[in-house]
């Protein structure tokens, strides 16, 4: 009876409406096909040139570059408009690749500012997509349309995984980065087109009073205790993820030592991962948000991924590692970003843009940096079992993620004026 209802609701949909999710679609494909290939190149090339034991630094070194591009974007995002911010920003993407193409493999520095460009631009991109899909689809087609965008994206991680996971050796890895630039240009068609059917022209035009820079989007999470309860499942969920990510790639570089296979190595491993995310994007959210709701379905994440990290205590080997590592990043790109998406529906637009890319660019990148802090320490005090202090850690952060995900939804009971508003969005 749900399929049949999820049918007949989008065929009920209007042409503008249709070919607004398509091109929503199309986008998501885009953005995480670029991914999809640099992410692997450049995390292969910043082992070769710099080592695991360097990720804290890079991590930490993230939040300056992270603070001053969500500065710009929320200073000029109200002079410019969404479609102007949006093809500038393509456009810087397009040159500083193409610079890192060049010159990643003879510049140590570049491999260094790579990491972290591509880490910050990507979610910039999410960001701008997903805030014109808040201000036009409703909640109650948000619980099954949300999937379909994210499953269309998780197809793209699989398909721009493809040249480096089987070509990386053949053409070698920094040659990879070129491949992002035709992606780019068709992403900016996409985005163009969503947006001239997108409900963002006509709010634009009102009176609101827009947030014009990085302080006043941090005022606004802090006057807002429904904001901050996101930021901070969204920091404790990264810094786990960053947690595992880093054991992952200290044994890949123990493991496997040649550049282009290791690269072939990372590729395969998000390629799998991007599977399992389209997997749980078209099935696994639906059926989660159908059989237990929103609420429960946040608790339940944190508490899955609290397994994820068991098996990673009682097996510690590079292929239970390698497993932990596929399966958080599949749970972050389809469950948790899918069910995170949805809190953001009853905000107004300005935090939906501003607000949000605080939470979901800077702090969803510069968590990185208190994982870092907690490595770092670690190394300092001189733990021999690294890898099982950073899983008890994980293991702890879980606990308060659940913790917080319960006060968050206790809020939302207790405050009318937030169900008032999903009640008018559906």
């Amino acid at each position: 009876m749900q399929w049949r209802k999820i049918k007949d609701e989008i065929l009920q949909m209007t042409k503008t409406q249709k070919i607004f999710i398509f091109c929503a679609m199309i986008c998501g494909f885009c953005i995480t096909a670029d991914y999809g290939i640099v992410r692997p190149v450049s995390n292969s090339i910043f082992l070769t040139q710099h080592g695991t034991d360097f990720f804290p630094y890079a991590w930490l070194a993230i939040v300056p570059l992270n603070f001053l591009l969500i500065e710009l974007y929320n200073r000029y995002l109200a002079k410019l408009g969404v479609k102007r911010m949006f093809l500038a920003i393509i456009l810087l993407i397009a040159f500083v690749n193409t610079f890192c193409a060049i010159t990643i493999t003879k510049l140590p520095f570049v491999a260094f500012f790579f990491y972290i460009w591509k880490e910050i631009y990507i979610m910039l991109l999410f960001q701008q997509l997903w805030s014109v899909v808040h201000t036009t689809i409703h909640l109650s087609q948000a619980k099954f349309l949300y999937g379909l965008i994210f499953a269309v994206g998780g197809l793209g991680g699989i398909f721009g995984s493809i040249l480096p996971g089987f070509f990386a050796t053949s053409i070698g890895s920094p040659n990879l980065i070129f491949a992002t630039l035709p992606l780019l240009s068709m992403l900016s068609c996409a985005f163009i087109y969503m947006l001239r059917r997108s409900q963002v022209q006509k709010e634009e035009s009102t009176d609101q009073k827009p947030i014009r820079n990085f302080m006043q989007g941090v005022t606004a999470i802090r006057n807002s205790k429904y904001l901050s309860f996101i930021l901070f499942i969204v920091i404790l969920m990264q810094v786990v993820t960053t947690l595992i990510y880093y054991q992952f790639n200290s044994m890949l570089e123990t493991t496997i030592s040649e550049q282009d296979i290791r690269t072939e190595y990372s590729g395969k491993i998000f390629g799998i991962a991007n599977f399992l995310t389209v997997i749980l994007q078209l099935f696994g959210s639906f059926l989660l948000l159908h059989f237990f709701g929103l609420k429960r379905s946040h608790l339940l994440l944190p508490v899955i991924l609290c397994f994820n990290a068991l098996g990673s205590l009682v097996v510690p080997s590079f292929a239970m590692i390698s497993a932990a590592f596929i399966t958080i990043k599949a749970f972050d790109f389809s469950l948790f970003g899918i069910l995170k998406e949805m809190l953001y529906i009853p905000l107004k637009q300005e935090e939906k843009f501003q607000a949000k890319a605080i939470i979901d660019v800077f702090a969803y990148r510069s968590a990185k940096a208190v994982a870092s802090g907690l490595i770092l320490l670690l190394q300092w005090l001189g733990f021999v079992k690294m890898i099982d202090c950073m899983t008890w850690g994980s293991l702890f952060l879980l606990i308060v993620w659940a913790f917080v995900v319960y006060k968050m939804f206790q809020l939302k009971e207790e405050t009318p004026e937030i169900d008032t508003k999903i009640a008018t969005k559906e």
